[in-house]
């Protein structure tokens, strides 16, 4: 008789004490692998697909939306914490974007956890419209706080959209200017965690002369002090100055004319302020 067929899991190893001698641990042990053949396994449920770093949705979708986006909203947080637990998949497309996306654009800060926490990819898919990421969609909606939930997740800051735009241009270029403060802090954790201060993007423009095309003061200052380069020049052949001047910003104009020089002050009022990488 072979041990599978004298084992019985529901019995103690005494059970199969074998005459006159203790159960020595080598029957025990023998036992124990025994039972465990012995044991049918339910198969593993699937693990949801995990999107690559260059996919996209689709630019059309279906008619029906998977039912996750009818969870989205800073009232639904129940809802979609429930449809994650029975195992919907974190990262569907839908109207070329995906549910992190949305939560991004939107603030939802506790949507964009619950959704992490299922498995959404935090840089996949990209958006069918403009190849951006969920910290772009943020950024653009001047979504600060979510932005730096995506941060804190790994959000990749070197990633760029279709048209060359990495996280910082979108910091820059937003039309949001609320809490200036907020801004230059998200800049110098997107810097600390490797985004390249002087990435050219469209019409060679750098975050800096965004900043500065967009009035924002603050920002472009925290850029400055870190090590950006005020004498690059854009597609128009414009310098930050230049910028500066023809949107006629004398507040900019000062602190560039005062900042930018070989023993210059430090103009964001950070005396410690460590200089980044500009590859």
């Amino acid at each position: 008789m072979d041990l599978l067929s004298m084992v019985n899991c529901k019995d103690s190893p005494q059970t199969h004490a074998m005459p006159g001698r203790p159960i020595a641990s080598a029957w025990r042990l023998a036992w124990l692998a025994a039972c465990l053949l012995a044991t049918p396994w339910a198969p593993a449920a699937p693990l949801p697909d995990q999107p690559s770093a260059r996919q996209r949705c689709a630019a059309t979708d279906a008619a029906n939306a998977p039912r996750l986006f009818a969870a989205l909203g800073k009232d639904h947080h129940a809802a979609l914490k429930k449809m994650l637990a029975a195992g919907d998949n974190p990262n569907p497309c839908h109207g070329g974007r995906t549910p992190l996306m949305i939560a991004a654009a939107a603030g939802d800060a506790e949507a964009l956890h619950l959704l992490h926490q299922a498995g959404a990819v935090i840089d996949a898919p990209r958006d069918a419209q403009q190849g951006g990421t969920a910290l772009h969609a943020a950024l653009s909606a001047g979504q600060w706080r979510a932005a730096a939930v995506l941060l804190e997740r790994g959000a990749d800051t070197r990633l760029r959209d279709d048209d060359g735009n990495t996280g910082l241009h979108h910091l820059a270029n937003s039309a949001h200017g609320a809490d200036p403060g907020a801004q230059a802090a998200l800049a110098d954790s997107m810097l600390k965690l490797g985004a390249a201060i002087d990435a050219t993007g469209p019409q060679a423009s750098t975050p800096l002369m965004l900043a500065i095309d967009a009035g924002k003061r603050d920002l472009a200052a925290l850029l400055v002090d870190q090590g950006a380069d005020p004498f690059l020049r854009n597609a128009r052949g414009e310098n930050a100055l230049a910028i500066a001047r023809r949107r006629a910003l004398p507040a900019m104009i000062d602190m560039l004319e005062r900042c930018t020089g070989p023993r210059a002050p430090r103009c964001a009022g950070d005396a410690t302020a460590a200089r980044y990488s500009t590859k």
